[in-house]
């Protein structure tokens, strides 16, 4: 088995030139040549670390929105910042307008960096739960109706029978499920 880690655009065309058997896509693909279940619903929060959180006036922003954050760093994994733009739009009601102050490309150096007082950011849920419950972040905001994303297990449809693919496609299913 090989598990790669990547941009979801990246990943589908990897399944689509027959690189991959299963991707696990946060978009949902397109297209006859790839068939896609949904898997599970992630939702996005707005996290510091205690140090940065006691910096940020969490009135103001519940109130104001983003302008509460100016100064702040905001991190992320992709230079186009589809999280935080997401978050943004949902949330405040307006467009991101600043660019991050530090990109890494994997979701849990992201996480990393937040908990060690880098900046803020947005992550899924279900990523920084545990750091959450052991106050080593703070949810900056509670929405009555955060932003979700929909994440999608996606195949090549009418490939040979393949029992370890179709066991990790079970195993997938059944762990989302428990999320």
């Amino acid at each position: 088995m090989h598990v790669r880690t990547g941009l979801t655009d990246d990943l589908l065309a990897a399944l689509h030139a027959g690189g991959l058997d299963l991707v696990v896509a946060t978009v949902r693909p397109r297209g006859r040549t790839v068939t896609a279940e949904p898997l599970c619903d992630e939702t996005f929060v707005l996290v510091a670390a205690p140090g940065v959180a006691a910096r940020i006036d969490r009135a103001a922003l519940a109130a104001d929105g983003p302008a509460a954050l100016a100064g702040v760093p905001l991190l992320t994994y992709a230079v186009d910042v589809p999280i935080l733009r997401r978050y943004w739009r949902h949330v405040f009601g307006v467009r991101l307008d600043t660019r991050p102050a530090l990109v890494v490309d994997d979701l849990r150096a992201v996480l990393a960096a937040v908990v060690a007082g880098a900046g803020v950011s947005v992550l899924p849920d279900y990523l920084c739960a545990p750091e959450l419950a052991a106050g080593g972040l703070v949810a900056l905001l509670t929405p009555d109706d955060p932003p979700i994303n929909t994440a999608f297990l996606a195949r090549r449809p009418g490939m040979p029978a393949r029992p370890h693919v179709d066991l990790v496609a079970r195993r997938l299913r059944a762990a989302a499920a428990g999320w």
